[in-house]
């Protein structure tokens, strides 16, 4: 299996931000495209475009912020919103995805994502995780 496509759903903790030294390690800029993704779980909050719109500009410098650590890689960026595990399983499909990495740590508030949610989406995935240990 040729890895052309990884998935890194993060939180924008340090600890979430470990999958990027790990996909440093492991890979060159010119072998994959990488995914950046945060999952809000706050839908009542963002049932109106004006709100999306909102949590997008607060989150999308986090994003990038985390993807200045992938430089030279090919990075998309991209807020989702619903049940972490399901958007991330559900994006994973819809962009092909080969391999997400993700970490075991847990974020509560506006972007509660991880912890348990790496149990679902190992139970659940159609490709490859890799859970990124707490070092």
């Amino acid at each position: 299996m040729k890895i052309k496509r990884l998935l890194l759903p993060i939180d924008g903790s340090e600890r979430s931000l470990k999958s990027i030294e790990l996909v440093k390690s492991l890979y060159q800029p010119n072998m994959v495209t990488i995914d950046l993704i945060m999952v809000s779980e706050d839908m009542d909050e963002i049932l109106s475009e004006e709100k999306y719109e909102s949590a997008r500009a607060e989150v999308m410098p986090v994003l990038l912020e985390a993807a200045k650590g992938l430089e030279g890689f090919e990075v998309n960026c991209d807020l989702l919103t619903g049940k972490p595990g399901e958007e991330i399983l559900n994006y994973a499909e819809e962009h092909y995805t080969d391999i997400i990495i993700m970490t075991k740590s847990t974020r509560h508030g506006f972007l509660q994502m991880i912890g348990s949610v790496s149990t679902y989406v190992v139970k659940y995935a159609k490709c490859i995780v890799v859970i990124v240990p707490e070092i």
